[in-house]
């Protein structure tokens, strides 16, 4: 799993992504927030993300592999609330 870093979520929200093992079945998952945390001495920075995802299936806590188009990368997603739109995630880098 590469080491992701805050550079390629500022400026992501609103980005939709493509959830699940390559091949299928996939979700899409909407950036809904990128926050910057206080530095915790990670070198690509500390930071936290909520997605936003159909609200069926929920998908259990775990290690997902994600796509915006270009190339796939991996995060781990706990989901932290459901709501009229949909079912949150989070991850957070620390």
């Amino acid at each position: 799993m590469r080491e992701l870093s805050w550079d390629e979520f500022a400026d992501a929200e609103g980005n939709i992504y493509v959830v699940g093992p390559e091949g299928g079945p996939n979700l899409e998952m909407t950036l809904e927030k990128a926050v910057e945390l206080p530095s915790a001495g990670r070198t690509a920075g500390s930071f936290r993300l909520e997605f936003r995802g159909p609200f069926e299936p929920i998908l259990p806590q775990a290690i997902y592999s994600f796509s915006d188009g270009g190339e796939r990368f991996e995060i781990f997603i706990v989901p932290v609330g459901r709501e009229e739109k949909g079912t949150l995630y989070e991850a957070i880098f620390y």
